[in-house]
């Protein structure tokens, strides 16, 4: 995809849209160690970021050789705005796979926008979950919700 066509796909804010085609991972690889998203790419979106700055980086790390995960996360919250809105989380996640090689690990900030929304954001290509150690999520249980099988780390 050409850097026009990412930020025409973010510009339309439609994450429907942007996920059409998109098959739902049948495998979710999880881990509850926090640290493994110090080996992934990160994309910032959200507040303080515009949709240029999104699809450079997004185009720049799909070139990049030996990528195997980025972790989507949404700038911090302000006085004016939370860091991401729900659609956004979704639409980012959405364009990331469109943009990214298939084998590439997309992964959303589990701390900040919360276990429900990552488990959405596998239906829009996200295919990886990084639990907080305190989180009582149960993957297995996610996954299967969402017709995916849940594979530790």
């Amino acid at each position: 995809m050409t850097r026009s066509e990412v930020i025409a796909l973010l510009d339309a804010r439609d994450p429907l849209a942007a996920a059409a085609g998109i098959a739902a991972p049948r495998t979710i690889t999880w881990t509850r160690d926090i640290s493994a998203n110090a080996d992934a790419e990160v994309v910032r979106y959200g507040v303080g970021t515009t949709h240029a700055d999104i699809a450079g980086r997004l185009i720049a790390l799909a070139g990049q050789p030996g990528l195997q995960a980025v972790l989507l996360a949404p700038g911090d919250d302000s006085a004016d705005r939370p860091g991401s809105w729900g659609v956004e989380d979704l639409l980012v996640t959405a364009v990331a796979r469109r943009v990214l090689p298939e084998g590439v690990a997309i992964r959303n900030d589990w701390g900040a926008i919360g276990g429900p929304a990552c488990q959405a954001g596998a239906s829009f290509g996200a295919t990886e979950w990084v639990i907080p150690a305190d989180d009582d999520a149960d993957p297995e249980h996610l996954a299967e919700a969402i017709g995916a099988q849940a594979v530790a780390r």
